[in-house]
């Protein structure tokens, strides 16, 4: 097991190697916040928990102030009601690309600025989440024994969104982003940036 992991770490290492030539691949780990759309299921009565986010993109600058790339991402949200009785778990498992685009320059040539170093950009992005819902029950029958019971779908349902986003860097290669917008499952992400 041990063996297969360093295997797999060393192809991830040798792969990212060859495709990041001259910094121009970007790394982005980020959190999404306040769910929206199809990732928010509100229920009247339920105790909603949100499971925590996870945004994870690889860019590759592709033009100059063009870049492309993919992500992946899980968000997911749980509710219970019936006085603790019943419990829906929604998990989205997501796939997609991103097309992004650096909006200084463009700025510049209008004569704004955005000072202290920030980079602004605005990302399009499209992909497919698998939303995997689960329902579980466990109500008292008539001799009040509890009765379990259970199911389960699947769906495959498309993303489209876009986000504007600013990124600071701390050095060449460590920064910080946050995007916001109708993307990443969440309103507001933030997160850390990495220049591979």
């Amino acid at each position: 097991m041990k063996i297969k992991t360093l295997v797999a770490i060393l192809l991830c290492t040798l792969s990212l190697n060859t495709l990041a030539q001259n910094n121009d691949l970007r790394l982005n780990i980020g959190i999404p916040l306040g769910k929206y759309g199809k990732f928010d299921h509100n229920f009247a009565g339920s105790n909603e928990t949100n499971h925590p986010s996870i945004l994870i993109q690889l860019e590759k600058e592709w033009q100059d102030n063009l870049s492309i790339g993919a992500y992946i991402g899980y968000a997911g949200q749980k509710h219970e009601y019936d006085f603790g009785h019943s419990e829906i778990n929604y998990n989205y498992y997501r796939l997609g690309s991103v097309l992004t685009y650096e909006l200084n320059d463009w700025l510049s040539d209008m004569n704004i600025s955005t000072g202290y170093d920030v980079d602004l950009y605005t990302s399009v992005k499209a992909g497919i989440s698998l939303e995997h819902k689960k329902y579980e029950n466990t109500s008292p029958n008539a001799s009040s024994n509890p009765v379990y019971s259970h199911n389960s779908s699947n769906d495959l349902l498309f993303d489209l969104g876009i986000v504007l986003g600013a990124r600071y860097h701390f050095s060449n290669q460590f920064g910080l982003f946050t995007e916001l917008g109708w993307a990443n499952a969440g309103f507001l992400t933030i997160g850390t940036t990495f220049t591979l």
